[in-house]
């Protein structure tokens, strides 16, 4: 035994030294036999890394018999995330060391640590090459990760001064979210985005924009981000319209081009702790992905196609402790919202029966307006009302007969013996200790059938949401970053430099020799 476990050590240690060593070679030995490529595209997925990507993988094939496009790619290596400040990073350093191809602090935008001298980005460097550029997003477009390719600032929170850079770069296309942080009359970044010589359009406007007319685009499908995949319309456009509006538009001015895509409300979802909604996000992506594998397969010899993520966000496991070792991750499929619509939701619903939310009595109300506000106030809303909501947006079931821990532990019992389909609605179940819990947010969130304070608080979906993933097997370890390395893909020409594992800031150091390769 000893034998065969030091033979197979040393083995594993000879089979590792090679990709160890690969790993280390200078970016010279890395990039000494480029190919030359007209259509560079990288997307990020903001707060994706491996459990995302699992997640969304497990649900899509269990849910359609098919994977997703990013984990079919034929090249896989592994980005580590840290900043130069700290272990953990923001989206404006892990989007500087993608777009710029070096480390900064938390916070910076295309800038180094000392926040003294501008980085050069991948874009910039495409740009000065003389290719044309598209940034697209589904958060505001001058939020951390896109800004990082076009704008230069000590502070990501600087969102009017990122946005006048937006404008400066003279990128040809802008899609997806608008501007955060916007100001009025002749401030209006808008406005002064077309006087640079930008067509803005705005909603039901954007897909009839004139691509041949127009020099510059700015498109966006609403003044903030878009909405979230698990929320969107049908008739709406997410990242996959506005990836092939991009790509037809870059096509018409017959140059080579680069373009970065940004699936941002992966992050969000993340930082709630909201599974459902997370994996819809990462497939959201993947679709605009799938727009420009089409096209890859079209332009097989001058594609490069690259997916990537800036960082890890909640602490994804993919298992829990009371699921042991059953998945049940196709159980999201019954979530219809996400969890801050849920939220509005339980809102709306408590305006509904206790009558709208005041700041305060009006001034000057009359003794009648006083018994009227009296005799409103005596109304409550109880647990009961509450729980087919419930059902309805996650096919959580409660038990009417009283959920005992007898019964609990029946509906485990039939759960082992169950047949898939059986299994599937047992699963849905509520526990009675699963029951005592979101009665318990209930209380809180609406003491003796009142608003805790105005708005009322969130203690109900928060809790409905953390229940249904756990029912799920999933679980989360924080609200915030983590330092997970994250998934790097890469498919078409020169898609192999991007294997092994490496820094996020290699990403863009290659990107950077690959476009920067004579293109006839």
């Amino acid at each position: 035994m000893k034998r065969s476990f030091f033979a197979a050590l040393a083995a594993g240690a000879f089979l590792a030294l090679p990709a160890f060593q690969a790993a280390a070679q200078t970016d010279a030995d890395q990039l000494k036999d480029l190919k030359p490529v007209k259509y560079v595209f990288l997307f990020i997925g903001d707060g994706m890394s491996l459990p995302q990507r699992m997640m969304a993988e497990e649900f899509s094939r269990s849910t359609t018999g098919k994977g997703l496009t990013i984990n079919a790619m034929p090249v896989q290596g592994y980005s580590k995330t840290s900043s130069a400040s700290n272990f953990i990073t923001d989206s404006a350093a892990s989007g500087t060391a993608i777009a710029c191809g070096e480390k900064t602090n938390n916070g910076r935008i295309g800038m180094d640590t000392e926040g003294k001298k501008n980085l050069e980005s991948v874009a910039e460097v495409a740009k000065k090459n003389g290719r044309a550029v598209g940034i697209l997003t589904s958060i505001t477009i001058n939020h951390a990760t896109p800004a990082s390719f076009y704008a230069h600032n000590v502070s990501r929170d600087n969102y009017y001064d990122i946005g006048l850079d937006l404008v400066k770069s003279g990128f040809e296309y802008f899609g997806g979210g608008g501007l955060q942080g916007n100001r009025n009359g002749d401030n209006d970044i808008y406005k002064i985005a077309e006087k640079a010589g930008y067509t803005v359009a705005y909603k039901d406007e954007v897909p009839k924009v004139d691509l041949k007319k127009a020099d510059k685009l700015f498109v966006r499908g609403h003044n903030g981000q878009l909405p979230y995949a698990i929320d969107k319309p049908a008739d709406e456009w997410g990242l996959a319209e506005y990836t092939q509006q991009c790509i037809d538009f870059l096509m018409l001015k017959n140059k080579p081009f680069f373009v970065m895509v940004e699936g941002g409300n992966i992050d969000h979802h993340g930082h709630s702790n909201d599974a459902g909604s997370s994996l819809r996000e990462t497939m959201e992506m993947d679709r605009a992905v799938s727009v420009i594998m089409d096209f890859a397969k079209k332009h097989p010899n001058d594609t490069l196609l690259v997916v990537t993520g800036d960082h890890e966000t909640g602490g994804l496991t993919l298992g829990f402790a009371n699921t042991q070792y059953e998945s049940s991750i196709y159980l999201l499929g019954n979530q219809k919202c996400s969890s801050d619509e849920f939220k509005n939701k339980v809102n709306q619903l408590a305006d509904k029966i206790l009558g709208p939310r005041r700041m305060g009595p009006p001034a000057g109300r009359n003794n009648d307006n006083q018994n009227n506000q009296a005799s409103a106030e005596e109304k409550t809303i109880k647990f009961d009302d509450i729980k087919p909501l419930i059902t309805e947006n996650f096919g959580l079931i409660f038990d009417n007969q009283g959920g005992s821990n007898e019964n609990n532990g029946a509906v485990q019992a039939n759960l082992r013996s169950a047949d898939r389909n059986a299994r599937r609605k047992l699963n849905l179940v509520l526990t009675k200790s699963e029951q005592d819990r979101i009665e318990e947010a209930f209380n809180r969130q609406f003491p003796n059938g009142k608003r805790a304070g105005f708005g009322g608080g969130d203690a109900v979906a928060n809790t409905v949401v953390a229940i249904f993933d756990n029912k799920s097997s999933v679980g989360w370890t924080s609200g915030a970053h983590t330092a997970l390395p994250v998934d790097t893909s890469s498919y078409g020409v020169n898609a192999n430099v991007f294997g092994g594992m490496y820094e996020n800031s290699d990403i863009a150091k290659r990107l950077k020799a690959i476009i920067s390769v004579p293109v006839k």
